[in-house]
């Protein structure tokens, strides 16, 4: 809102502002003509925002060349890396997927040395536990 426009009356205000994206009903053009015929504030308010909006609209083909947005996404990708975070996250994924394949592997190499040492393949013999220590820990509260 302009601050000259604090003197005008806030309802015929937001007529005013809203006359310029959508249509108005009936009765409010009609209290926004009446309102305009009345008050100079109003008339010079509704010029001033004529003379912005042709203003922006007037300076966008200027500013905004073709490919405006991917140009905008670049540099903040561009920025994303620049700053660490891009750089942290592909360190943090490579990390996770190192230990996911060293966990694989040791899971394989412990079941094939029990396989070799024994001839079943029980969860005591794989993971070196008894029985009764595994059934504890299935038994466990999660909290």
């Amino acid at each position: 809102m302009n601050t000259k426009a604090k003197g005008i009356n806030k309802k015929y205000l937001k007529l005013l502002y809203r006359s310029f994206d959508w249509e108005l009903e009936e009765n409010e053009q009609k209290q926004l003509a009446e309102a305009l015929e009345n008050s100079e504030e109003l008339r010079k308010e509704k010029d001033h925002i004529s003379a912005q909006r042709r203003a922006v609209s007037e300076s966008r083909v200027q500013f905004f060349k073709p490919f405006f947005s991917e140009r905008v996404m670049k540099r903040i990708h561009s920025k994303v890396k620049i700053n660490g975070l891009g750089s942290f996250y592909e360190s943090m994924k490579a990390l996770f997927q190192r230990l996911a394949i060293a966990g694989a592997i040791i899971t394989i190499v412990l079941i094939s040395y029990n396989l070799w040492k024994g001839n079943s393949l029980t969860a005591e013999e794989i993971f070196y536990t008894s029985d009764e220590t595994f059934e504890e820990i299935l038994q466990m509260p999660l909290f």
